[in-house]
């Protein structure tokens, strides 16, 4: 189904049209927003949406709803958080929104503002074990939830929204001491009661995911520093709080003007950021967190998730959120499963026989059998470039449940499965470390020996036997043209042997073995 969220937010009010399967998976086909600040609108007028702001907003959902028709959606999900939810004409402003949308609006309290926006990040962000707390910082409030493997344990929502303090406590630009201080007061006052329940329950998080426009906002900021050029999805992006930290004292120094200069600056946010970074960093130490990953999934795909039943218990295994992702892309650009599921064999048996001389462990062999099962994407556009074009699509795909390193190496073993060695010229391949960059090359050159056994197809080179010895002799077992197939891996090998220190050979295992 084809479905189109507006979400009628404290800062901004922002549309997602975005298709949904049955399991779960969603693909984004439009997004827009406007910012609006009614949460700063509110506090100014006394806890009213003034007129002049209202006809704004309905406005803007009248032109989201046109854009929800074009794009065929077939059902329209409107929502309404902090600023709408606490606004004392609220049931005024719901019936004109209403009647613009042609739907009711649904307001969600905070509770359940957090269940939404933890279903959104657990389709996003690659969970694991343990507990996890959620900050999603919004113009009116945060929410602040705490989950484990069965799903939400408790969540409640704050009035400490960006928009909300800005305009109720900074009154000068840049902001000054006491006025940053008093923000810090007020959030260390609010999370008092749920830091106590966390002591008390004995409850510490193996992670926080942040969410919501002003995480993001920081992660941009921080990814131009970090690259030269930053990846195409910042999701899974770990930032320390003492990074955050530091970066808001650098935007408190500078006024508007100066923030608006910075590379990589949200313009529609940079009035926020100052008490932003006060919110999520007081609020994780508060917490005892140390660190904190960004989710790019929040409220808006939750709802969709919630008109699917799918928003609540537990939520897709690790493996199983990245292999669902990696799969749907090789779907949608028509890689030949059997061809791509004989290379994926083909690489791993390569992996698993050369274990003792390149000594990588579970998350390469992880990342080279995903890298196996994209290595054809590109082919519809381009059979001779088909390595280019597919690590491009790999690095833009917003793959789910991987970290920005993890899709450049994903999109490195796609990029130098033929062609000459991996260099940083490649972008992504330019961000790893050193020591990524070596297992890199190893595991490309794997997948250059295991396409070209594989390019018979699905009944040809159905097997491998792998020997280490002063060198690594290859017998290939079940092809029909096993000169042939030892002739195109012996050409593609040369990566593979440098990178494993041995000469690496092939031979027919059948006539081997007759021989012997």
């Amino acid at each position: 189904m084809r479905f189109a969220v507006l979400d009628l937010g404290s800062t901004t009010f922002q549309i997602l049209v975005t298709e949904a399967d049955e399991e779960g998976s969603l693909t984004p086909v439009l997004r827009d927003r406007v910012v609006l600040n009614l949460g700063m609108a509110l506090s100014a007028a006394g806890g009213r949406i003034p007129s002049n702001a209202a006809e704004r907003a309905v406005d803007t959902v009248r032109r989201f709803r046109d854009l929800a028709e074009r794009t065929g959606a077939s059902r329209v999900l409107p929502i309404a958080t902090s600023a709408l939810r606490d606004a004392g004409n609220r049931e005024e402003l719901a019936a004109l929104l209403g009647d613009a949308i042609g739907e009711p609006v649904r307001f969600i309290d905070g509770r359940e503002e957090a269940r939404l926006v933890f279903a959104g990040v657990r389709a996003s962000v690659a969970l694991g074990p343990g507990h996890t707390m959620l900050l999603d910082l919004g113009g009116g409030s945060l929410e602040v939830a705490l989950a484990d493997e069965r799903g939400l344990r408790w969540g409640d929502s704050l009035p400490l929204g960006a928009g909300r303090l800005t305009a109720q406590v900074l009154r000068h630009d840049p902001p000054k001491r006491d006025e940053r201080g008093e923000v810090r007061r007020r959030v260390l006052e609010a999370i008092a009661p749920l830091v106590d329940r966390m002591e008390r329950d004995g409850t510490r998080p193996a992670r926080c995911v942040v969410s919501g426009g002003t995480a993001g906002a920081f992660a941009r900021l921080l990814a131009v520093r970090r690259w030269e050029e930053p990846p195409a999805s910042l999701n899974q992006l770990a930032m320390d709080v003492e990074e955050v930290r530091a970066l808001g004292r650098e935007l408190a120094s500078l006024d508007l003007d100066g923030r608006l200069r910075l590379e990589g600056i949200d313009e529609r946010r940079a009035d926020l950021l100052p008490a932003g970074a006060i919110v999520l960093t007081t609020a994780a130490s508060a917490f005892g967190v140390g660190s904190l990953l960004v989710s790019e999934f929040g409220l808006r795909e939750g709802v969709v998730l919630d008109a699917l039943g799918l928003a609540s218990g537990p939520g897709p295994a690790p493996d199983e959120l990245r292999r669902r992702s990696v799969e749907r892309l090789a779907r949608g650009w028509g890689a030949d499963p059997a061809h791509v599921q004989t290379v994926s064999r083909l690489a791993l048996r390569l992996f698993d026989g050369t274990a003792a001389l390149h000594g990588l462990g579970a998350v390469e062999r992880e990342l080279l059998s995903y890298a196996a099962l994209l290595h054809d994407i590109g082919v519809r556009i381009s059979p001779d470039r088909h390595h280019r074009h597919g690590a491009y699509l790999v690095e833009h795909a917003a793959l789910k449940g991987f970290a920005p390193a993890e899709v450049a190496r994903i999109a490195s073993i796609v990029r130098f499965q033929r062609g000459g060695d991996p260099r940083p010229s490649y972008p992504p391949f330019a961000r790893l470390s050193p020591k990524a960059r070596e297992r890199v090359a190893t595991l490309a050159g794997m997948l250059r020996v295991a396409h070209a056994l594989g390019r018979g197809g699905e009944h040809d080179a159905r097997e491998l036997s792998v020997t280490v010895g002063d060198r690594v002799r290859v017998g290939i077992v079940g092809t029909s043209n096993p000169r042939a197939a030892a002739s195109e891996a012996a050409a593609a090998a040369s990566l593979l042997s440098r990178a494993l220190g041995r000469d690496v050979t092939f031979a027919d295992e059948l006539v081997a073995r007759a021989s012997a």
